[in-house]
């Protein structure tokens, strides 16, 4: 096997250092593209479930995407220092497979939100009536502290 980063700029081997940086580059749009794949899927269960897209979420993709590309190149740069021990980028590889695997199961839960809201369904009603007293007593109780302060 070809030594990784480090040996690869001692023995000036250009070619496989850009064979490194292309596998890094692949690695780092899988994780870009996962991302986006969650954001698409997002959109499409706030639109079926009539929630409006703000702003807000789209900073949550945004404050995402800069975690993950952090931890992806602290990850990198692990794998440059380990590159004298080790025959391939293990660190990043396992991080963006990590990732991946984390925003595979958001597409998923985005998918499952709506039957399992249904499913829910009965669950919260009933719990709802069996609390309808207290629920009507707190209502009362506001009621009254909002004829007392006008």
């Amino acid at each position: 096997m070809k030594p990784l980063f480090i040996p690869s700029i001692l023995n000036e081997d250009w070619s496989h250092l850009q064979a490194l940086l292309t596998v890094l580059a692949v690695l780092y749009s899988c994780v870009l593209f996962s991302v986006l794949i969650d954001l698409v899927f997002g959109l499409k269960r706030a639109k079926r479930l009539g929630i409006a897209r703000t702003s807000f979420g789209f900073r949550r993709t945004i404050s995402k995407l800069t975690s993950y590309f952090g931890l992806m190149f602290m990850l990198s740069i692990a794998d440059v220092a380990a590159s004298l021990l080790l025959n391939m980028p293990y660190f990043t590889v396992l991080g963006a497979l990590g990732i991946v695997i984390i925003e595979a199961k958001s597409v998923y839960e985005n998918l499952r939100h709506n039957e399992k809201a249904i499913e829910q369904l009965p669950g919260t009603l009933h719990k709802f009536f069996e609390n309808r007293e207290t629920i009507q007593t707190i209502i009362t109780f506001l009621n009254s502290q909002k004829q007392s302060d006008q």
